[in-house]
């Protein structure tokens, strides 16, 4: 029997699948936030992030002395630099590497042709043609872009708190959810909160929120998730346009925990990218991104991706429910 492992390196989490080559998950690792290898401290915390979602992995799978035939790495932000800080790590005898963006794509499509849009901690969106071509749009980071992103979301959610404190904009909900989820007593202290000690991964969680208030018709929230669909249609839009795809009838991925906000991304989303690409397809994800880096991984050793075998890592999945789309 051989195994394969794949890993989804992202922003806010890095999570490690060991299957075998039936297809069949055997372990399940989480590690810490697998991004910005430049800023202080970014090497050692990509590293231990790694290395603890392998480690946990497999040791849950029991194969600490057996060899793993092949691993696929998608990391945020990949690049020559993060491939030799990464491969050394990986008790593979044969290793992948790319961008997070490719396995969540395969995710989607099973390297069929069509793009994905990503929505978590960050936001980018990637495609690919039947003849190997390749655009993406976005990954700019959170200084530089992730529109729509559950960062996005959050700071627009702080400064329309802002907004209103300061008489400049209507009431909304968010504030008292937000003072509520933090358990403090007055916004002044949530934005001492947020310049002194709040990571990106703790602000982007404050996503959940807004959706929360437009779920109960914050006029805000609404307005805000209404801009993130939009600001995701437009990154599909242009990486279908880059490979010639907006008027095929090709699967489009949406991925990440934006998209679960519902019908208040989903609507303006769909509407935007179906005005102007009315044959693409908008599909969920067929499996999480760190099993379709598995699956490209046994493809990488020969083994065919055949109905039993997707079948066999759909029931241990969710037999394990530890990994979401």
């Amino acid at each position: 029997m051989r195994y394969v492992i794949g890993i989804d390196g992202g922003q806010t989490t890095t999570t490690a699948v060991l299957l075998d080559e039936t297809g069949c998950l055997l372990g399940i690792g989480i590690g810490g936030p697998a991004n910005h290898i430049h800023e202080p401290g970014g090497t050692a915390r990509i590293q231990h992030s790694v290395r603890s979602a392998l480690q946990e992995s497999i040791t849950m799978a029991e194969l600490q002395h057996q060899p793993i035939a092949a691993a696929c790495l998608g990391m945020t932000g990949a690049s020559a630099h993060m491939e030799q800080l990464c491969r050394p790590l990986v008790p593979a005898e044969r290793v992948l590497f790319g961008h997070d963006t490719r396995i969540a794509l395969y995710a989607s499509t099973f390297g069929r042709p069509g793009a994905v849009v990503i929505a978590g901690t960050g936001s980018a969106a990637f495609g690919r043609t039947a003849k190997g071509e390749e655009a993406v749009t976005g990954g700019w980071g959170y200084l530089m872009g992730d529109e729509g992103s559950a960062y996005w979301i959050a700071v627009q959610a702080l400064n329309a708190c802002c907004r209103y404190k300061d008489g400049r904009a209507e009431e909304t909900q968010i504030l008292a959810m937000l003072l509520e989820h933090l358990e403090m007593n007055d916004f002044q202290q949530v934005h001492t909160l947020v310049y002194s000690s709040m990571s990106r991964a703790d602000i982007a969680a404050l996503a959940e929120l807004v959706s929360k208030a437009a779920s109960q018709g914050d006029r805000t929230a609404m307005r805000i998730l209404d801009s993130a669909g939009k600001e995701l249609a437009l990154l599909a839009l242009k990486t279908l346009e880059k490979l010639n795809l907006q008027h095929s009838d090709v699967p489009l991925g949406t991925a990440g925990g934006v998209f679960r906000a519902g019908r208040n991304v989903l609507r303006p989303f769909r509407e935007r990218l179906h005005k102007y690409a009315p044959e693409v397809r908008i599909v969920p994800p067929a499996v999480p991104a760190a099993a379709a880096a598995a699956l490209m991984a046994l493809e990488a050793i020969g083994i065919r991706l055949d109905e039993s075998l997707l079948e066999t890592l759909q029931t241990s999945l969710k037999q394990s429910g530890r990994v979401k789309t």
